[in-house]
């Protein structure tokens, strides 16, 4: 195919999603269950990020900008800190503390040499969020979630056998 060729797919399929966006958009954009809760915090932050005027809520006069960057800051020393300075955060075992030469315990409970069927297997807050954030994501969806997972591998597993 020549460049040209190559060019007029590019636009032509961006089109054909363009149209069919717009055609369904009242069905697939405006209805309020069509919004993903993940996209909310990002909406909140451009919308603060956007705005002009910095309204005093509840007796707090710091700018938008300012506060972000108290946030960012403490988001990153509190991410940055296990990551890279605390790496034994992510593989605490700390269930075996209640029997601790018990080595079927550790086979079955263990994060990196055993099953980990840990019921809070890490301190890490990274790896506990890998999955559903309940930050962003409402208490509905962190429960349906490892619902449907385990939903779809029975059948899968029910479907091979």
């Amino acid at each position: 195919m020549t460049d040209h060729n190559l060019v007029t797919v590019a636009l032509s399929t961006n089109f054909i999603g363009y149209g069919l966006a717009g055609l369904t958009r009242r069905f697939l954009v405006y209805p309020s269950q069509a919004v993903w809760p993940a996209n909310l915090a990002t909406i909140a932050l451009n919308r603060a990020f956007h705005t002009e005027s910095n309204n005093i809520a509840n007796g707090w006069a710091v700018s938008r900008m300012r506060w972000f960057m108290y946030c960012f800051t403490a988001m990153f020393v509190y991410f940055w800190f296990p990551n890279f300075i605390l790496q034994a955060m992510s593989y605490f075992n700390w269930i075996t503390w209640i029997s601790p030469k018990n080595v079927k315990l550790a086979a079955v409970a263990g994060s990196v040499t055993g099953l980990g069927l840990n019921p809070l297997p890490t301190f890490d807050w990274n790896q506990l969020v890998a999955i559903a954030d309940p930050l962003i994501n409402p208490f509905f969806v962190s429960t349906v979630l490892p619902r449907a997972i385990a939903h779809v591998l029975t059948s899968v597993f029910n479907r091979v056998s």
